[in-house]
């Protein structure tokens, strides 16, 4: 049985992946566990966005020409 702090951060992810779009998704992601996507897999880190591989790429890419 889930215990509180796990139902809440269940439903925060749930909200967030209703609510924001990936691309705001993906920029938490890195602010919540900046060292992570370094020791994940591109299609893990899609999965838990919610999103596919291929459309994190693109997302990066953006990421990349406008911190350029």
């Amino acid at each position: 049985m889930m215990n509180q702090q796990s139902s809440i951060a269940l439903q925060r992810r749930i909200l967030s992946l209703m609510n924001k779009t990936a691309d705001k998704r993906y920029h938490e992601f890195l602010e919540k566990y900046p060292t992570l996507e370094q020791r994940l897999t591109q299609q893990q880190v899609a999965s838990y966005l919610g999103i596919s591989h291929e459309f994190l790429s693109k997302i990066r890419k953006k990421s990349l020409l406008r911190n350029r």
